[in-house]
C-alpha cells in the first residue's frame, strides 16, 4: 500500500509538471513571442496595431468590410479599397511601413 501511494504521489507529481510546462509552452506562443517580436517592430521604425490576443483585428476589419460593401462603386472606381479596407486604412494611419 505504501509504494502504490509512492508511485501514485510521482505520477500525480509528474503529470502537473507535464501540465505546467505545456501551459508556459502556449503561454510563450500566444502571447510571449508576438508581443516581442511587435516591440522588435517597434524599434525598427515600423507602426501598426498592437497585438490583441484570439480575435486580433478581426472587429475592426468585419466593421472596414461593412462600411465599403454598403458604399455603391462605378466601373472607373479603385477596387482595392472595397476588397480589402484593412490595408488602405492601416496605410492612411500608419504610413508605407506598417504591420498587421
Amino acid at each position: 500500500m505504501e509504494i502504490s501511494s509512492y508511485y501514485s504521489s510521482i505520477a500525480i507529481f509528474s503529470s502537473c509538471i507535464l501540465v505546467l510546462a505545456l501551459a508556459w509552452k502556449l503561454f510563450n506562443r500566444v502571447w510571449v513571442k508576438p508581443k516581442r517580436l511587435e516591440k522588435l517592430l517597434r524599434k525598427q521604425g515600423f507602426r501598426g496595431n498592437p497585438y490583441r490576443l484570439v480575435f486580433g483585428d478581426l472587429k475592426d476589419v468585419s466593421a472596414l468590410l461593412k462600411e465599403a460593401h454598403a458604399k455603391p462603386i462605378n466601373f472607373s472606381d479603385d477596387i482595392v479599397p472595397r476588397i480589402i479596407p484593412q490595408f488602405q486604412n492601416l496605410v492612411k494611419k500608419y504610413g508605407c511601413t506598417f504591420f498587421l
